[in-house]
């Protein structure tokens, strides 16, 4: 008993065995897209500084997620915070009615309440969102800032 394999038949099973291995409704369920929206790369030290993120799919319905900040500074996290835009700006991290874990929220939203510390004037800074969604994945937006006075 001869073998004889032609090419032909070797490239129909390798495509044949990828097409099974990564199905369309992956590739779908992976897409989405983060937006983060802000007034400005140099936003003024103890005065709010509203933003609006997004997430939606790449044909632009919305999608349900969570949402969290990361502060980075020369490339690492100094500071992990939650959104809380229904309470008062500049009261959180702490303060009354801030959060404890990521914020929900399906298709936008927008923070008001984050307002720059004094400290932070001069510093090259990374201001991050991070949103999660479950069947979809992570996707990190980052927005450099340098605060001023």
């Amino acid at each position: 008993m001869s073998l004889t394999i032609t090419w032909k038949r070797v490239l129909v099973a390798v495509l044949a065995a990828v097409g099974l291995l990564v199905p369309a409704s992956v590739a779908d369920a992976a897409s989405f897209v983060a937006r983060l929206k802000a007034p400005g790369h140099h936003p003024k030290a103890g005065k709010r500084w509203p933003i609006k993120v997004s997430a939606r799919t790449s044909s632009g319905k919305p999608v349900r997620a969570s949402a969290y900040y990361q502060f980075l500074y020369g490339g690492h996290v100094v500071s992990m915070q939650y959104p809380s835009p229904g309470s008062r700006p500049g009261q959180c991290p702490g303060g009354r009615g801030c959060r404890r874990s990521p914020y929900p929220f399906r298709g936008s939203y927008r923070d008001p309440t984050i307002v720059w510390p004094r400290r932070a004037a001069g510093y090259r800074l990374t201001f991050r969102v991070v949103v999660k969604s479950k069947k979809r994945g992570t996707r990190k937006v980052s927005y450099s800032v340098r605060v001023r006075r």
